[in-house]
C-alpha cells in the first residue's frame, strides 16, 4: 500500500514538472525576458553606418513617378561598399521615406534585400532603379 501511494506520489509530481515546463510561452512575453529581450533588440537595430546616416554617398536625385515627385538617395558601408548598401525614397515634401538594405550574403553570391518603410509597388520600383543603378553588375 505504501509502495502504491509513493508510486502514485511520485508519478503526479513527475507529471507537474512536466507541465510546467512545456506550458505554452507567446512571442511578446518570451522578448520580454532575459536573455531574449537583448537578442530581440539586436534583430531589430541596423548598423550605425545606416541608422545615422554615415555612409559614402553620390548626390541625391530629384525623380518623377507616377505624377509624384520624389528625391532617391543611396549611400553604402564605409570601407565596404560592394556589399552593405542602402537606396532610400523621400516624399517631395521630405515628411515619409522608404527603404532598401542590401547585405551580400554570406557565399558573396547575392545580395540579402530587406525593403523598409513599407514601400508600394511605385516607391518599390524606384528602391529597386536605384540599387541597380549603383550596382550594374549584380
Amino acid at each position: 500500500m505504501k509502495k502504491t501511494r509513493l508510486s502514485i506520489l511520485t508519478g503526479s509530481c513527475m507529471m507537474l514538472i512536466a507541465a510546467g515546463a512545456s506550458a505554452e510561452q507567446y512571442l511578446p512575453e518570451l522578448a520580454s525576458k532575459t536573455p531574449y529581450k537583448k537578442a530581440y533588440a539586436e534583430m531589430l537595430s541596423f548598423p550605425s553606418w545606416v541608422s545615422k546616416a554615415q555612409g559614402v554617398a553620390s548626390p541625391v536625385e530629384k525623380v518623377s513617378a507616377e505624377g509624384k515627385s520624389f528625391t532617391v538617395g543611396h549611400m553604402c558601408k564605409p570601407h565596404d561598399c560592394a556589399d552593405n548598401q542602402l537606396s532610400v525614397v523621400f516624399s517631395a515634401d521630405g515628411t515619409k521615406s522608404w527603404g532598401l538594405l542590401a547585405t551580400r550574403s554570406e557565399d558573396g553570391k547575392a545580395f540579402n534585400k530587406q525593403l523598409l518603410g513599407n514601400p508600394d509597388s511605385v516607391i518599390e520600383g524606384l528602391l529597386n532603379k536605384s540599387f541597380s543603378d549603383n550596382n550594374p553588375e549584380d
